[in-house]
């Protein structure tokens, strides 16, 4: 199977770089799926389920991701995202605590920024919480 070479980053630093045959990301518009020799384009990200299958693997690779963009040129695509989780290393229960949390903080913050800080918090922990239940289909 033809490959391209997937390059994925986070505000932390490479979460993943090697040949790929398979990616696919959350866009505005719906889901967006590459494959090697697709044609170049530039996209929006949001939060969502990634996946991807590395050359060679038979298995897919899911991820928690924030919004962010993605490149598809010269048969190299590049995702940048503010963050990017394997499910496998998402904790549900911290991210119940943590929707819990964003809920009561957007209950009592009396400024707007306190109110945007807490929304996001909870927009992620969302977010975590149904990758999740997608990766383990529930």
């Amino acid at each position: 199977m033809s490959t391209f070479y997937l390059k994925i980053y986070e505000a932390e630093g490479r979460f993943f770089e090697g040949e790929a045959d398979y990616l696919s990301i959350p866009a505005p518009d719906g889901e967006l799926a590459f494959m090697a020799g697709h044609e170049p384009l530039v996209c929006a990200i949001k939060e969502g389920l990634l996946s991807y299958r590395p050359a060679g693997s038979t298995d897919f690779k899911y991820a928690a991701v924030s919004g962010g963009m993605v490149r598809f040129e010269h048969n190299e695509a590049l995702v940048l995202s503010e963050s990017v989780e394997d499910t496998e290393e998402i904790d549900e229960i911290r991210a119940k605590r943590s929707l819990e949390e964003a809920m009561e903080e957007m209950r009592f913050k009396k400024s707007r920024m306190e109110f945007q800080v807490a929304e996001a918090k909870m927009r992620r922990a969302l977010n975590r919480l149904d990758v999740k239940k997608r990766k383990n289909g529930r």
